[in-house]
């Protein structure tokens, strides 16, 4: 009970307290209308009926045949419902109309919808990195869920229309709510290392196939990460500070990759070509799928990974037209959005 209480954020006593209630008040119906039925013979319905308007004191007319018996079990259930149903009708209104309680539904709202998502993200954190990787999702038409422990930063989301989970992304219950077991990614941007290794440590277990990014924030940290299931540990402080130092050292550099990497949906965009089994791409050379004239984007960089191991790098870089793709190939591609949009539904068709 503690786990679906913190879970739906409810105190575990609330929890307690309205469980108790409504035990009781359906104990007292279903009380009353046994006793009216053992001392009246009256049916189960008419018992019931006598045993509702005698708790809710509505004083409608009597249904079933009173007696000496029937007449002293009357009095003792309206002293009972006066005495344990009204406490009982106390407690779970108080429950029922507070502030945790309009959470818990809308938190079990967020779950039922979620449920049928899958191959999501999963956005641990939603700080200014947070923020900013999912603008970036929502851009791309990427299917999220956000955790985070800010109650009010939640509402907004909700009332934005995006799929949130109120709770502890370190906690295992709300990692399944999120429905971690059919996800694709993870990221965890949280603001504390410790936080992140134990999030990140949880959400290996739940689903060994996840692919987890982690936020880092002292560089002592990554190999922790590392080795608790992250596949890539970065530093946003790292990024921001080289792109700085690019800025001031090669600053037509610095624009074009603002231009073309950081700031997508400006102009043109940088993509990548996945060259599956069976493609239209497989056991050809770039100049026979002649993409530039076809599409007009440019191939800038290809990932073989039969090669990488052979490169320091693991990259081609601008490779000539000669070069035979082969599958689980990766094409990196420059063009404009509506031009990469079409090479990818040229290459699903």
């Amino acid at each position: 009970m503690q786990r679906v209480a913190l879970l739906f954020g409810l105190r575990p006593r609330d929890l307690r307290r309205l469980m108790l209630a409504l035990i009781l008040l359906m104990s007292i119906i279903v009380f009353g209308t046994l006793g009216y039925t053992l001392l009246t013979d009256a049916s189960l319905l008419d018992s019931f009926y006598m045993t509702v308007i005698t708790v809710t004191t509505v004083g409608f007319g009597e249904r079933v045949p009173m007696n000496r018996a029937a007449t002293l079990f009357t009095t003792g259930l309206i002293v009972a419902s006066v005495v344990w149903g009204a406490w009982a009708l106390q407690s779970a209104l108080s429950t029922i109309l507070s502030d945790e309680f309009r959470q818990a539904v809308q938190q079990l709202r967020s779950i039922r919808g979620i449920r049928s998502m899958q191959d999501h993200t999963i956005l641990c954190g939603f700080g200014r990195i947070g923020r900013a990787a999912a603008a970036e999702f929502a851009r791309n038409n990427e299917t999220f869920v956000v955790i985070d422990k800010d109650l009010a930063l939640v509402d907004r989301l909700r009332e934005e229309g995006i799929a949130v989970i109120h709770g502890d992304a370190s906690d295992d219950d709300v990692l399944l709510a999120a429905n971690i077991r059919k996800a694709r990614r993870l990221l965890s941007v949280l603001d504390s290392d410790n936080a992140n290794i134990v999030t990140v440590l949880s959400a290996r277990q739940l689903n060994p196939d996840l692919w987890i990014a982690s936020r880092v924030v002292q560089h002592e940290a990554a190999s922790k990460l590392l080795r608790a299931g992250a596949d890539e540990v970065l530093s946003p402080y790292d990024y921001g500070g080289r792109r700085m130092a690019l800025t001031a050292l090669r600053p037509f550099v610095a624009q074009f990759l603002s231009l073309v990497v950081f700031d997508e949906g400006r102009g043109a965009e940088m993509d990548e070509l996945h060259v599956v089994e069976g493609s239209s791409l497989a056991g050809h050379t770039l100049a026979e799928i002649n993409l530039r004239q076809r599409f007009g984007v440019t191939v800038v960089a290809l990932y073989h990974p039969d090669h990488a191991q052979h490169s320091d790098i693991g990259f081609d870089l601008n490779p000539g037209p000669e070069t035979v793709l082969h599958a689980n190939d990766v094409l990196i591609v420059v063009g404009q959005r509506a031009q990469l949009t079409k090479v990818h539904h040229a290459l699903q068709s």
